[in-house]
């Protein structure tokens, strides 16, 4: 290995510490970013049990979901649908005095459907711990996240205030 290294031309010498280095760079990243995905993964089960939790105690307090597990199910692959991919619309006409995306109309028009915090817990634990969709392709990735991350990813600031203020009209803790 020695008489190798010796031969090389010094170019060469520079291309293969610069390359081992590199290499050793990418795996540590690579191995703290499991690291760091494995935590959050953690997380994102204990938010979904806790919720789980919630939404029992509430169940047996007497405050039950409005709707089906098998609706809010629905819901939650119809939202992961909608929020998949580009939403090229700029704003459609929501309540018809607020301008939401079409991701935005769309997740608000369920919510308004709510009526107490079973039924907003009821769609986060139908969303489950974790849902990965495509954020609008051409290199811009994939999502992965609770329904309460997903939403803030996909819809504008204005957007979430104007879906929180109506949950809060109902009395409905939870926000986004």
């Amino acid at each position: 290995m020695k008489t190798f290294w010796s031969t090389l031309p010094n170019w060469a010498k520079g291309i293969l510490a610069v390359g081992g280095v590199a290499i050793g760079y990418f795996a540590v990243r690579g191995f703290l970013n499991k690291i760091k995905e494995d935590a959050s993964q953690q997380d994102l089960i204990q938010t979904q049990q806790n919720q789980e939790s919630e939404l029992q105690n509430l169940i047996s307090n007497n405050i039950k979901p409005t709707f089906s597990q098998s609706q809010y199910n629905l819901w939650a692959d119809s939202i992961q649908q909608q929020f998949s991919g580009c939403d090229f619309s700029l704003s459609v006409a929501w309540l018809s005095s607020y301008a939401m995306s079409s991701s935005g109309a769309y997740l608000g028009n369920i919510i308004l459907q709510f009526k107490n915090d079973a039924d907003f817990l009821a769609l986060a634990t139908a969303w489950g711990s974790s849902r990965t969709y495509d954020q609008c392709g051409w290199g811009t990735g994939n999502f992965s996240g609770n329904l309460t991350q997903a939403v803030r990813d996909e819809l504008d600031n204005d957007e979430i205030k104007i879906i929180n203020k109506e949950l809060g009209k109902k009395g409905i803790k939870y926000t986004f």
